[in-house]
């Protein structure tokens, strides 16, 4: 719990500082450079994607995203998903997100800002879940399934404190629910006795970023440090504190992008919901080992590496080839470097004026795995 204090601290003096050298402590200050604030001028834009595809934890889905940038003249934006899937003849998923951004997290890039809004309600239901226990010694036979549904809505407000660092508070309402858990499997009892939870958090970071872009970054730097705090109910009780790095490195040409991460998590408590543990498997942004099932293994720490190459093809065609590594363990201290799990792959990326579409497939010991989203992994 001490290491855990010294980062609440840390993270808190990044917050005074804001409000030590932030729009109010600039009044008494010179005026920041116009290059550093968010230009005055029109940004609209949208970008529909259609949705067919197969993944391989959901099967064959459809749907779609659409963002609206800058249609009402604030430099905000509205990002909508409507996504469902079906797997030998079940429903797999579904899947509905609605963000409203203010600035667009764009057009705030690289900028000095008073006060950004991000408003974030998602519903998501997975009816293939998997739950392998914990560790990284887990057994891939010990994969109990059910069903897993997720209800939430997040507010975050942020401040461009100079055009590198930014802070931001938010809190999450968020509602579990456990079903239809597989009968005599290894992890069948005590998936049953989760049933419905209700899991708020509070979260607080601070960021030094100076990359080029939040949509397709081709250099600097990203530092992150981020503290999720469960409040609020009696069902959960955890502390989560991620601290990640990632890279971006230009090699032959503009559009030619060598990109690495380093991300260390940590997770204490005694009520943690199975899935605010530390994880690793699937495709998604903060676990991605993309040769590995979703959540494939999971405990109260982790790390978690990624080198990728990032490279052009035609028009807004690209390709990526990556290697992804971790481990998990009860504590950071605890980790196993010598018990490292690997996997490789390559993927598409369809790059739109307002986000990135990527297919990726991985290969490990285990077998391989293909994913499709939205944004970069990282």
């Amino acid at each position: 719990m001490r290491n855990h204090e010294i980062f609440r601290t840390g993270v808190l003096v990044f917050f005074a500082l804001g409000l030590a050298f932030g729009p109010a402590g600039l009044a008494a200050q010179e005026k920041p450079p116009a290059q550093d604030t968010i230009p005055d001028k029109s940004y609209k834009s949208w970008s529909p994607m259609p949705i067919v595809m197969y993944d391989t934890d959901i099967g064959f889905g459809f749907g779609g995203k659409v963002k609206f940038v800058d249609f009402l003249k604030k430099k905000e934006s509205f990002d909508l998903i409507v996504f469902q899937a079906i797997k030998e003849k079940k429903w797999t998923e579904n899947w509905y997100v609605f963000t409203f951004s203010i600035p667009d997290v764009e057009i705030r890039q690289g900028k000095r800002y008073g006060l950004s809004f991000d408003l974030k309600a998602e519903y998501d239901k997975y009816l293939h879940y998997s739950y392998y226990g914990l560790g990284s010694g887990s057994s891939k036979d010990a994969e109990t399934i059910f069903a897993h549904a997720m209800k939430s809505l997040q507010v975050t407000f942020g401040m461009g404190i100079s055009p590198q660092f930014v802070a931001e508070v938010g809190y999450a309402l968020r509602w579990l629910e456990y079903s239809d858990v597989t009968p005599d499997r290894p992890f069948t009892t005590d998936l049953q006795r989760f049933g419905k939870q209700y899991a708020p958090y509070a979260t607080m970071s601070a960021r030094y970023d100076t990359s080029n872009s939040q949509i397709h970054p081709t250099r600097g730097i990203r530092v992150l440090l981020k503290d999720d705090l469960a409040m609020g109910s009696s069902d959960a009780s955890f502390n989560r504190l991620t601290f990640d790095f990632c890279s971006y490195n230009r090699v032959f040409g503009e559009k030619d992008v060598f990109a690495w991460r380093a991300l260390f998590q940590s997770v204490t408590g005694d009520k943690i919901p199975y899935f605010d543990y530390a994880s690793l498997g699937g495709g998604t942004l903060m676990n991605s080992m993309r040769g590995y099932a979703i959540n494939r293994f999971m405990d109260r720490a982790k790390f978690l590496g990624i080198a990728e190459y990032r490279f052009p093809l035609w028009w807004r065609l690209g390709g990526n080839v990556f290697i992804d590594t971790g481990t998990v363990g009860s504590s950071l201290g605890n980790l196993d470097f010598g018990k490292m799990a690997f996997d490789y792959g390559a993927g598409l990326r369809l790059y739109l004026p307002d986000f990135v579409v990527r297919v990726d497939v991985g290969f490990s010991k285990e077998g391989m795995g293909l994913y499709f989203n939205f944004g970069h992994i990282f």
